[in-house]
């Protein structure tokens, strides 16, 4: 393994786990084993989504880099790369990948199915104990016309604004953060006006932006507002 190139991908589910049980573990999960086994991890992808999403740049990217050279793709354990399953399982045959866990370096392939079959179990058991929890608060508020949370807070519809607590309200706002900053179209945008300023105006500013074919991540053109919104949002972070 000493001569092993790899890619290193790291997933957390929320921006919460950025840190502690997140992305730092398994970052120090793939330095120990690079300090082990030797090899090099000629490039990471890092990203903030579900396992189950269908739509994972991070991963993507760590894939193209893996085929462009040759390399090896790392994770800290399987229900990093996705706990969707068999159609991760599929696509890393199809495109004939080879990847590693840091925690179980000696696995078999036969095992590493295995471990996506359970991971994507726990997926589904997961997503059933939510929809069950939401029926059983339905009916709750169906009959009685509330629901008492475990806190004791009285909630009387489903997915109101105001039955949202302010730790909820906080970890929404961090995780569309984190995706605006993480957003390709974004980045681009940023780099050009950061260029530009401080001798333009945000107008100017925007006016090139639009000229030069660049988008909001919303797709949509940029104006003055878009373009403070879009300076701020990289040089406060």
């Amino acid at each position: 393994m000493e001569n092993t190139k790899y890619v290193a991908y790291y997933r957390a589910s929320t921006e919460s786990q950025r840190d502690g049980i997140g992305l730092e573990v398994q970052k120090e999960a793939v330095r120990k084993f690079i300090s082990v086994y030797g090899g090099t991890v000629i490039a990471i992808e890092e990203e903030i989504v579900s396992g189950g999403a269908v739509v994972r740049d991070g991963f993507d990217r760590a894939l193209d880099l893996c085929n462009i050279n040759g390399a090896t793709l790392i994770v800290h354990r399987i229900d990093r790369l996705s706990r969707a399953g068999f159609m991760t399982m599929a696509r890393l045959d199809e495109e004939g990948i080879p990847f590693i866990e840091a925690d179980s370096p000696h696995d078999t392939t036969f095992s590493k199915h295995i471990k996506f079959l359970v991971a994507k179990e726990e997926k589904d058991k997961t997503k059933q104990r939510v929809k069950d929890a939401l029926g059983r608060i339905k009916d709750n508020i169906d009959v009685n016309g509330f629901h008492i949370t475990k806190e004791g807070k009285r909630i009387t519809s489903l997915g109101s604004p105001q039955n949202l607590s302010d730790e909820s309200r906080e970890r929404s706002k961090r995780t569309r953060r984190a995706k605006a900053i993480a957003d390709q179209n974004n980045v681009r945008a940023y780099a050009m006006a950061s260029r530009m300023r401080p001798d333009h105006s945000l107008n100017a500013i925007a006016n090139a932006l639009n000229k030069g074919g660049f988008k909001t991540s919303r797709g949509n053109k940029f104006y003055p507002i878009q373009v403070s919104n879009l300076i701020k949002l990289y040089e406060n972070e």
